[in-house]
């Protein structure tokens, strides 16, 4: 009995620090996209409206990828998809990296739209799994590794592409990765697959999940339109380098935009470590409700002032304010549905991927006409209805038995 559950922790040790791995590494490419944004539109002489098609690309292959997701990941062994996406990411980066034409790098997006969704859901749900009722302080400390690689991405694309141009950070990271997949791959051989804490009453559950009663689930609806809401935020991550670079070039630096994302990221650590601190002591929905109202109000200002040192110092404090709304968002879907998790977390992240679309085109079109700055309010108006959603609409589970 001593020796199963000796075996057990080791197991679940094993496939936790991977699954925090491969989540730092998805972390880490979107801090490296969106410090060198600038430097790709240059290479390859784009308008803010063409280079807008990045994100598109990639928000189509994550658009695929949550469908997928939402029809099959929960019929499948996550731990075997974990892999398989981790080494699929890293192969695309590190053709990204060599794409000798847009076009390629589009197509490539794609890929890297499809693997890094999956991967971020599967992170998440898979630690959800394995965890159970203590989903939400693993989950927290999952997108806690998410904020470290983020934090570290803009620095080592600044200092990459100061010693090796703007492909050399993706070709570093890419291989990197396809390391960390093949290292797993090889202990999961030796020691096993760790046993999920969720376990259905059902043997046949997999291969019958109840989509009748997670379409007619009025929080899962409201989870979704949050998700939509919250994906004005990623916008945010990826594109504000090429916003302040658009705002004044001479001032907004590969450097100092280098050091903004760095601000906020280190931000979102702290934000994230703070809720999984926290999570036995306040409600997720708590936290989102009034991390929506603040940040929004916050950017404002940031957006209004157009200052360096407010840019600064307000991204920092914007890490931290909303740095754990994302997390949040897993962590009440997979509350909803918990032994379907990365169908429910699929469906709230359909609308995240086609908000992430919604906001590329709009304001890319928006800035290539000159009204940069004005397009960036539709942030603001996006976080005040995720307020408005957890103020108003949303009642988790708990509460819902407690007004009953």
């Amino acid at each position: 009995m001593n020796q199963n559950a000796a075996d057990q922790k080791r197991k679940l040790l094993i496939a936790t620090i991977f699954t925090f791995v491969f989540m730092a590494g998805y972390a880490l490419s979107s801090g490296i996209l969106g410090t060198l944004m600038p430097r790709i539109i240059e290479y390859y002489n784009l308008s803010l409206s063409a280079a807008s098609t990045i994100n598109i690309a990639k928000e189509g292959g994550n658009t695929a990828s949550m469908i997928f997701a939402l029809l099959v990941v929960d019929r499948l062994d996550k731990s075997r998809l974990l892999l398989v996406m981790g080494l699929s990411f890293g192969a695309a980066l590190l053709l990204f990296g060599f794409a000798p034409a847009f076009g390629i790098l589009l197509l490539i997006q794609l890929v890297i739209g499809f693997s890094g969704g999956l991967l971020d859901n599967l992170c998440a749900t898979y630690v959800s799994d394995l965890y159970g009722e203590r989903r939400a302080r693993f989950v927290s400390i999952l997108h806690t590794l998410y904020a470290v690689g983020n934090m570290i991405g803009p620095k080592f694309a600044s200092w990459s592409y100061s010693v090796g141009g703007w492909n050399l950070s993706f070709l570093t990271s890419g291989a990197a990765l396809l390391a960390a997949g093949v290292l797993y791959f090889l202990l999961t051989k030796m020691v096993g697959k760790p046993a999920s804490a969720v376990e259905s009453a059902d043997p046949n559950a997999a291969r019958a999940i109840p989509y009748g009663k997670i379409l007619r689930s009025k929080n899962l609806w409201w989870l979704s339109i949050v998700s939509l809401s919250f994906a004005s935020t990623t916008y945010l991550i990826v594109w504000l380098p090429t916003y302040l670079d658009w705002t004044n070039p001479a001032v907004y630096t590969t450097n100092f935009c280098a050091n903004v994302m760095t601000a906020y990221s280190f931000g979102m650590l702290i934000s994230r470590t703070g809720l999984a601190a926290l999570s036995g002591r306040m409600r997720t929905e708590t936290y989102a409700k009034w991390s929506c109202l603040i940040s929004a109000v916050l950017f404002a200002v940031m957006l209004v002032v157009q200052q360096p040192m407010l840019w600064l110092g307000g991204m920092f404090l914007f890490g931290v304010i909303s740095g754990a709304n994302y997390t949040a968002r897993f962590v009440l879907s997979c509350q909803e549905f918990p032994e379907y998790s990365a169908t429910a977390s699929a469906f709230t992240g359909v609308f995240g991927a086609l908000g992430n679309v919604m906001y590329s085109a709009g304001i890319g079109a928006m800035a290539d006409a000159g009204y940069y700055t004005q397009a960036h309010f539709s942030i603001v108006a996006m976080l005040l209805v995720g307020f408005l959603v957890f103020a108003f609409l949303y009642r988790a589970p708990g509460q819902k038995k407690a007004e009953g």
